[in-house]
C-alpha cells in the first residue's frame, strides 16, 4: 500500500479527466437533423426532446458519479494495484456511458435500448460501489478515524442506483417507458 500524495492526486487527476470527457462526449449526439430548414428549426428541436431528456439523466447521472468519487476520495489515504485496477474499471464505465446514452436516444422506445442502457448504469454503480467497499474493507485504504456507520452509510447509498437499475432491467422488457420512469426513483431516494 502506497501513502504517496503525488500518485494519489494523478489517480484523481485522471478520473477527474475521464468524467468530464465522457460528459463532454455526451452532447455530441445533440444536433439539428442536416436536412433542417430554417422555417422548421422549432419543430426539429422539439422532435429532439427524447434526445435531451437522455442527455440530461446520463449528464446528472455521471455529474453524480464524479460527486461520490470526489467525496470518496476525501476519506482515501492510500491506494494498492488493485484499488487502481477497481478505478480503472469504473472509469471504463464511465467511459461507456455516452455510447449507451446513444443507444437510448436513438432506440428510446425499444426494449432492449432501454434494457442496455439500465445495465450500463446498473455496472457503473457495481464499480462504484466496489471501490468504494475495496477501499474501506478493515480500514484498508481510509483513515480508521471514518466511523464504521459513516462507512456503511456511504455503502448502502452506492448501492440503489445499480438496484433501481437492475429492477428497471426486468421492467424494460414490459415496458421501456415504465423502466424510465423507474429510474426517477434514485432522485426520489437522494434528494
Amino acid at each position: 500500500m502506497k501513502r504517496d500524495k503525488l500518485g494519489l492526486d494523478r489517480i484523481i487527476f485522471f478520473s477527474d479527466a475521464v468524467f468530464a470527457i465522457a460528459i463532454t462526449l455526451l452532447s455530441l449526439d445533440l444536433r439539428l437533423p442536416a436536412n433542417t430548414q430554417q422555417d422548421s428549426v422549432g419543430y426539429d428541436l422539439i422532435r429532439l426532446l427524447p434526445e435531451y431528456q437522455s442527455y440530461a439523466t446520463s449528464f446528472i447521472v455521471i455529474g453524480l458519479y464524479w460527486i461520490s468519487h470526489h467525496h470518496y476520495f476525501r476519506f482515501i489515504r492510500r491506494y494498492d494495484y488493485l484499488f487502481v485496477a477497481i478505478n480503472i474499471g469504473l472509469l471504463m464505465c464511465i467511459a461507456a456511458l455516452p455510447f449507451a446514452t446513444s443507444v437510448l436516444d436513438t432506440y428510446s422506445n425499444h426494449r432492449s435500448a432501454v434494457a442496455f442502457y439500465a445495465l450500463c448504469m446498473m455496472l457503473t454503480g457495481l464499480m462504484k460501489t466496489w471501490l468504494w467497499h475495496y477501499a474501506t474493507q478493515n480500514f484498508r485504504l481510509v483513515h480508521r478515524r471514518l466511523s464504521v456507520q459513516r462507512i456503511r452509510l456511504l455503502t448502502q447509498r452506492a448501492l440503489i442506483p445499480p438496484l433501481v437499475f437492475a429492477a428497471s432491467i426486468g421492467l424494460a422488457m414490459l415496458s421501456p417507458a415504465l423502466a424510465k420512469l423507474s429510474w426517477g426513483a434514485i432522485a426520489l431516494v437522494f434528494f
